[in-house]
């Protein structure tokens, strides 16, 4: 009898809770860009743009001399800007000779003597890796000026002998 209510306890458990679903995708932005020239390569999945590039997508504008986007499966794997790059949107503005996108691994990599301005903050260096999705920056040979509160030391009294 024990044996019995046991297996009649077990198929009559409700199902474990099911997995929480994926956060939904944020709608597609449209991409507009314009440029001298496009190539196309559907063998290999590579988009070259070239001469006066500027893509607009919401309120980020990109400019460079080439854009490459590289897809697999419809999807952008990674994009490649190089030639007088520059990034604004909003009060945020950056600039570099290259800069490189990987989606694997959500990191933008700018290279080329790096630069980026938000309101007066002004942070350069060698390299400039931004990590979007987890908010992390890291910058390599840092150097810049940010608005700060005032920093004293204190200074202790003189003596007198």
């Amino acid at each position: 009898m024990t044996a019995a209510w046991l297996l009649w306890a077990l198929l009559a458990a409700p199902p474990p809770p099911a997995a929480p679903p994926p956060p939904a995708l944020p709608p597609a932005v449209p991409l507009d860009i314009q440029a001298d020239r496009l190539e196309l390569d559907q063998t290999t999945g590579k988009v070259r743009f070239s001469g006066g590039v500027q893509a607009r997508q919401g309120t980020l504008v990109l400019r460079c001399a080439v854009l490459e986007a590289r897809y697999q499966d419809g999807e952008v794997v990674s994009l490649e800007a190089t030639g007088g790059v520059t990034v604004d949107q909003g009060d945020l503005h950056a600039e570099a000779e290259t800069a490189r996108y990987h989606r694997q691994t959500d990191q933008l990599e700018l290279t080329g003597a790096p630069r980026v301005v938000r309101g007066k903050d002004t942070m350069a260096g060698q390299r400039i890796v931004f990590w979007p999705g987890q908010g992390r920056l890291l910058v390599e040979q840092a150097r810049g000026r940010i608005e700060a509160p005032r920093l004293e030391l204190p200074i202790p009294p003189t003596r007198r002998p």
